[in-house]
C-alpha cells in the first residue's frame, strides 16, 4: 500500500480484508524513514483502520453480551 494512495473507507472492508490492509500499511510503515511526510500520513490512515477494528469489537462484545442474558 502507498501513502499516496486514497485511504480505504475501513466500514466497506470485510474482516478479512480490513487485516490484510493493516497488515500490508504496517510493512509499509516499517519500511518508510519515521519522520518522513509519507510515513505520518500513512500512520494516521493506521490509527483510522484501528477504530474501526475497535468498534467491531465493541458491537461483537455488545451482541455477545446481550446473548449471555
Amino acid at each position: 500500500m502507498n501513502s499516496a494512495e486514497e485511504p480505504p473507507d475501513f466500514t466497506q472492508l470485510d474482516d478479512t480484508a480490513l487485516l490484510s490492509t493493516r497488515e500490508q500499511m504496517r510493512a509499509e510503515l516499517q519500511r518508510l524513514p519515521p519522520h518522513s511526510a509519507d510515513h505520518t500520513a500513512l500512520a494516521a490512515q493506521y490509527d483510522a483502520s484501528l477504530d474501526e477494528l475497535v468498534e467491531r469489537a465493541r458491537k461483537a462484545w455488545t451482541r455477545a453480551r446481550q446473548g449471555d442474558r
